[in-house]
């Protein structure tokens, strides 16, 4: 059958543009995934520098070795930071999330958590999460972007359950809430081989929300959310987290989860500048209230 019999779309005169399109939509992709270039350049930098953890290269490939390794970063694999505990028991791991455009040690935050969680016994991995270009600021890009996190998530619970933590924490800021999100409202019924939890429990601090849908619209992605779930923001936060404060709130109830606290911290930015110790004190307290026997 001839399609351009029945669409002009498809007639010899218009074949042209439709290579063009598809020239520009195949381009778009390739400059979409060479933005790992960026993610190599940060491990780069990083390696060789952390003096708190150590460098892991997690695996991609979908028959991962949950071990890692230290080497260098390739196509299948991306960069993390484990932080084992130092107290002589531990109480769980998290893993942690950064922002867009950040790092897994970026000094807003991220550094902070990583560092300091291991001494009240939480063992840290902070991963790189997936990049977008500055330019690439469209819908379609960004839920790629976010989609993407899905399989690096995986690979981190992985990593840390073979290390026998059995108490998965997600902690992620700004960006990384909306990648957090997504993740725990597909994986919502989840569990290990032992029948626990992929996720206990998960802070997300500077929760943006936009659109009226997954994965951008943060509130729709809470209304399915059950386990204990910390919403932290500040006073001086950017607007889109401002905004939607009550609305993540108002998901929640929706949702019946009695184990969701929302906390507007006075003063603070987005970054929670100048209050480092605050944060890690209020995170580590709310995870001891929150799996205390």
């Amino acid at each position: 059958m001839n399609i351009s019999a029945f669409n002009p779309l498809f007639s010899s005169k218009n074949k042209f543009l439709v290579s063009i399109a598809s020239l520009i939509s195949l381009i778009s992709v390739e400059v979409f995934a060479a933005n790992t270039d960026s993610e190599k350049r940060w491990a780069e930098q990083l390696r060789d520098n952390i003096v708190i953890g150590e460098p892991v290269d997690l695996p991609l490939l979908s028959s991962m070795e949950s071990g890692g390794h230290a080497g260098k970063s390739t196509d299948n694999t991306f960069f993390s930071i484990y932080t084992p505990h130092t107290t002589s028991s531990p109480k769980g791991a998290v893993v942690l999330m950064h922002g867009s455009g950040a790092h897994p040690d970026w000094g807003d935050i991220i550094n902070p958590l990583r560092s300091e969680l291991p001494d009240k016994g939480w063992a840290t991995l902070s991963i790189q999460l997936p990049l977008a270009f500055p330019e690439q600021k469209d819908d379609d890009s960004l839920k790629k972007v976010i989609e993407s996190s899905v399989p690096r998530i995986e690979a981190a619970i992985s990593f840390l359950k073979a290390k026998s933590y059995k108490r998965i924490i997600l902690i992620s800021h700004s960006f990384g809430t909306l990648m957090a999100l997504n993740f725990l409202q597909l994986k919502v019924a989840s569990v290990d081989s032992d029948g626990v939890p992929l996720v206990g429990a998960a802070v997300i601090i500077g929760t943006p929300s936009s659109g009226n849908s997954a994965p951008f619209n943060s509130p729709v992605m809470i209304e399915k959310i059950k386990i204990p779930l910390l919403d932290l923001y500040g006073s001086r936060d950017l607007d889109k987290v401002l905004r939607s404060a009550k609305a993540r709130k108002t998901a929640a109830n929706k949702a019946g989860n009695k184990k969701y606290r929302q906390v507007e911290t006075i003063g603070a930015n987005h970054f929670y500048n100048g209050l480092d110790d605050e944060l890690v004190i209020y995170i580590s307290h709310w995870l001891n209230k929150t799996f205390s026997p």
